[in-house]
């Protein structure tokens, strides 16, 4: 994808002097929008072959994923993830939750979510899986019963292994195409 990648990114440093909670995602891939919308730019990058193809299998692990457990949350297809976020800071986060507590992998999640274009939680644990799932079932739940909650349409929970797939099938694509 070329653009740049960066580990534990504060994501809201220098936020026009304010003094605020500035989140540190795990991974967040650019271009970052610190003090401009790009939007237009994350969409551009959605036309990319290669950046969709990556995006869809994403989405397709996340399907099977939230399915495993039961029908209650109709997972999302790529189509309504793509476009949403427009106001994003990042393209994309990511979010690998191993030895936290509940409360952390909340924070996590609704990071993840909100500050990018494709948030990605990595669950490490079966334990952390199902406590994702959960947490994206209570979400779905609230709004079904209309009360106040958080939109995590474009939040996607990936295992490693999955995300090790997804990674080594866009590698080997990637290889054909030079």
């Amino acid at each position: 994808m070329n653009e740049e990648v960066q580990e534990e990114w504060s994501s809201m440093r220098d936020e026009y002097g304010l003094t605020i909670y500035s989140p540190r995602l795990d991974i967040a891939v650019g271009p970052f929008a610190t003090h401009e919308r790009l939007g237009d730019e994350y969409d551009s990058i959605l036309k990319r072959p290669i950046v969709e193809s990556f995006l869809k299998v994403l989405v397709e692990y996340n399907r099977i994923n939230l399915e495993a457990f039961d029908y209650f949350v109709r997972p999302p297809e790529y189509d309504d993830i793509k476009y949403m976020n427009h106001n994003a800071r990042c393209f994309m986060a990511i979010e690998i939750e191993h030895l936290v507590s509940r409360k952390h992998l909340i924070g996590g999640a609704i990071n993840a979510s909100a500050l990018d274009r494709f948030g990605v939680v990595i669950p490490w644990s079966d334990e952390k899986l199902r406590a994702f799932i959960k947490l994206v079932r209570y979400l779905h739940y609230l709004r079904f019963a209309e009360k106040n909650t958080f939109n995590t349409t474009n939040l996607l929970i990936i295992t490693k292994e999955q995300m090790d797939a997804a990674l080594h099938d866009l590698f080997w694509s990637n290889q054909k195409r030079v």
